[in-house]
C-alpha cells in the first residue's frame, strides 16, 4: 500500500483494510519540500492497523522538473477560484512509475501480489500518471519485469479504489469505514508552523471536497479565515450505459421479460467479454439512483436485472439496487465475482460469474464469494475449452457448489460447441445447468439493446 498520508492515499488504506488485506504501507521520502505528509503516513498507518510500515528514500530533487521537488514556487491562488491548469507545475516527473515500481519491488519481497494506489483521474486529470489507462499498462508491466510474474506465473494486481471517484465522494467513503479525516495533510507547500496553506490545489481541492460532500472540513488553514460552508450532501449516482425492456438471454430465468440497466466501467479485462462498450468507467449518462428507479418502473415490468461492465464498480451500485428492492421490483444483479458481494442487499439474488483459465482473469476471483452463495443465488462459469470444463468441473466437485445454489455452464461463443458441452455434462452426471445464450440466437446481430 503506497501511503503518503494524504487524503486519497489514506482512504485507499481504509478500503484496503475493510476488504481483508493486511496492509503493508510504504512511504517514500522523494524529496518533496515539506515533511507534514509523511508525519500524517504515520498517524494513517497507526489508524488502518497496518502490519507493517516501511519509508524508502528516492531523491527526485537530482531530477526536478516540478514545483515539489525544485527550485519552483507552488503556485497559489485565490481560495474562490477555479482550478484550471491542464499541466500543473506540481506534476512530478513518472512519479507515480516511481512509486509503484519500489511497491512492487517490495509486493514482490514479502510475497504479496495485491499493490493499493490512492490515485483519482475525476478531480485533476491534469496528472497523466494518475489516469486509468496507465494503472492498466502497469499492472501489465509487472507480469514481464519481476521474477514472480515472468517464471512464476504470479499476477499482479493494481487496485486503484479511488479512480472514478471524486474528492467529495472519497471524503463520504472515509467517513463511512470510521476514518479520522483530520489525521491526513494533503498540502504542498505548508507554512512553518505546519499548517495547511489553503491556497494550492491540493488545499483548494480538499477544501472543495468536503464543501461538496456537507462535511465540516477538519483543516486548519493558514490563509483561510473560517472554513466553507458545507452544502447539502448531493445525491449519489451512476453511470448508466444503458437501460431497456428485454426479456433475459441468461441465467435460469432466462426468456422471461425483464428490465435491463448496464452500468459503466470494469476493472477487469476478460478475453471473452461481450460488452466492451460498457468497460469504460466515463461512457453512458450520470444519472441519480431516483431517475434510474423511475426508468426502471416506467417499463412497467416486475424484474430487473443490474449488470455491467461490473456495476460493484460503482460506489452508487448498493444504493441503487437497494432502491430497486424498495420499489417492489424482483432485483438480480450480474457479477464478475472479482468485488466482495457481502455488502450486496440480502433481497437481491447475485449472478456470480467465475473467471476460467482462458479469460485471462482466473487470478481476480475472490475466494470468499463462493462461501457467501445462497440457495438464491447463481454462479456462472463461460466455458471457452476443454481445459476450462476441467478447471470448472473441479471447482464444482471441490466446492460442492450445487448445494449452495444454482450453477450454470455457458459455452463462450464461438470457441465451445454448445452440443460437445453438454455432452461432456452428461458424462461425467455433473449437477450443473447448461445455459445457451438466448439473446444471441433470437438477436444474433445485434450487441446493444439486448
Amino acid at each position: 500500500m503506497l501511503l503518503s498520508g494524504g487524503l486519497d492515499s489514506a482512504v485507499t488504506a481504509a478500503i484496503a483494510a475493510s476488504e481483508g488485506f493486511e496492509v503493508h504501507a510504504l512511504t517514500v521520502r522523494y524529496g518533496q519540500r515539506h515533511s507534514a505528509e509523511l508525519n500524517a503516513a504515520a498517524r494513517v498507518a497507526r489508524a488502518v492497523g497496518a502490519a507493517s510500515h516501511r519509508h524508502v528514500d528516492v531523491d527526485l530533487r537530482a531530477i526536478g522538473g516540478s514545483a515539489l521537488t525544485d527550485d519552483i514556487d507552488v503556485p497559489k491562488a485565490d481560495p474562490r477560484s477555479t482550478i484550471h491548469d491542464p499541466r500543473p507545475p506540481t506534476y512530478v516527473p513518472a512519479r507515480n512509475t516511481v512509486l509503484l515500481g519500489l511497491a512492487l519491488a517490495h509486493a514482490e519481497a514479502i510475497g504479496a501480489r495485491d499493490i493499493f494506489i490512492g490515485v483519482s483521474s475525476v478531480d485533476y486529470s491534469g496528472y497523466p500518471d494518475c489516469r486509468p489507462r496507465f494503472v492498466r499498462a502497469f499492472e501489465r508491466l509487472a507480469g514481464t519485469a519481476t521474477r514472480a510474474g515472468a517464471d512464476d506465473g504470479v499476477r499482479f494486481r493494481i487496485h486503484a479504489p479511488l479512480q472514478r471517484m471524486s474528492k467529495a465522494r472519497t471524503i463520504l467513503r472515509g467517513i463511512e469505514l470510521g476514518l479520522d479525516l483530520s489525521l491526513t495533510h494533503s498540502c504542498y507547500d505548508p507554512a512553518p508552523h505546519g499548517l495547511a496553506c489553503g491556497l494550492c490545489d491540493s488545499c483548494r481541492l480538499r477544501r472543495k471536497g468536503f464543501e461538496e460532500a456537507g462535511v465540516e472540513d477538519p483543516t486548519a488553514y493558514a490563509a483561510v479565515s473560517g472554513r466553507p460552508r458545507p452544502r447539502p450532501r448531493p445525491r449519489e449516482g451512476v453511470r448508466v450505459v444503458e437501460a431497456y425492456p428485454a426479456l433475459l438471454g441468461e441465467s435460469s430465468a432466462a426468456g422471461t421479460p425483464c428490465a435491463i440497466v448496464r452500468l459503466a466501467g470494469c476493472p477487469l479485462e476478460c478475453r471473452w467479454c461481450d460488452t466492451a462498450y460498457a468497460r469504460d468507467a466515463a461512457s453512458g449518462t450520470e444519472m441519480t439512483v431516483e431517475e434510474v428507479v423511475a426508468t426502471v418502473l416506467g417499463f412497467g415490468l416486475r424484474s430487473v436485472l443490474v449488470t455491467g461492465g461490473e456495476p460493484l464498480a460503482q460506489e452508487g451500485a448498493g444504493r441503487l439496487l437497494s432502491a430497486l428492492a424498495d420499489a417492489g421490483m424482483d432485483v438480480m444483479l450480474e457479477t464478475s465475482g472479482a468485488l466482495d458481494i457481502r455488502t450486496v442487499d440480502p433481497r437481491v439474488r447475485r449472478i456470480v460469474d467465475i473467471k476460467c483459465p482462458s479469460s485471462g482473469m482466473m487470478d481476480r476471483n475472490l475466494d470468499s464469494n463462493v462461501r457467501e452463495l445462497r440457495p438464491t443465488d447463481e454462479i456462472k462459469f463461460a466455458i471457452a475449452d476443454r481445459a476450462d470444463y476441467e478447471w470448472a468441473r473441479e471447482v464444482v466437485r471441490r466446492e460442492a457448489l450445487d448445494r449452495r445454489c444454482t450453477v450454470l455452464f455457458s459455452p463462450v461463443a464461438g470457441r465451445m460447441d454448445a452440443a460437445a458441452l453438454a455432452e461432456r455434462i452428461i458424462a461425467d452426471r455433473l449437477p450443473v445447468r447448461l445455459q445457451i445464450q438466448l439473446h444471441r440466437v433470437l438477436w444474433p446481430d445485434r450487441d446493444r439493446g439486448v
